[in-house]
């Protein structure tokens, strides 16, 4: 699991440092543009518990998609948590994907490097999955995790 937290930490880091949506120049000129975030305008208590709500979602789908998916099967459980150690780093980099505001190379080799990098490792530390259920599984849970930002209407309706 150590490959799964250098593999999502990289890119936040990355982004950390690099994405910013506004210039020193115009930071230091127009010193008002901090005034959102100390009224919590930017992040406030109930951004932070929809939040948490997303994050349980992710973690209810992500843990009982494949076991569901694989219930009656004969697949070991080094191959579900290859699926799991997989599903963590695409949904952790898609988010942050979802959050740059000024891409540029470096994010694209960032972001997009670390979730060839980890199916790379899985594929060496492992054999390579040859059931179709196992990629249909990866792909079924990876979009029913965004699936609420699929349908902003819907769910700007649900949370207002």
């Amino acid at each position: 699991m150590l490959y799964s937290i250098i593999y999502t930490s990289l890119p936040t880091i990355v982004v950390a440092i690099l994405d910013k949506d506004l210039s020193r120049r115009n930071l230091l000129k127009y010193p008002q543009l901090y005034g959102a975030g100390q009224r919590q305008e930017a992040y406030n208590r109930k951004l932070f518990w929809l939040k948490m709500l997303d994050t349980v979602w992710q973690s209810l789908v992500v843990f009982f998609v494949p076991i569901f998916a694989y219930w009656a099967s004969t697949i070991d459980v080094p191959s579900i948590g290859d699926l799991w150690t997989l599903a963590v780093v695409i949904l952790v980099n898609l988010h942050l994907a979802m959050d740059i505001i000024r891409w540029n190379w470096i994010f694209h080799a960032v972001i997009w490097g670390s979730i060839v990098a980890t199916f790379i490792c899985v594929m060496i530390l492992d054999a390579f999955p040859m059931f179709v259920g196992y990629w249909y599984a990866l792909f079924s849970f990876t979009y029913m995790c965004y699936l609420r930002y699929f349908f902003p209407s819907y769910v700007h309706k649900w949370i207002d």
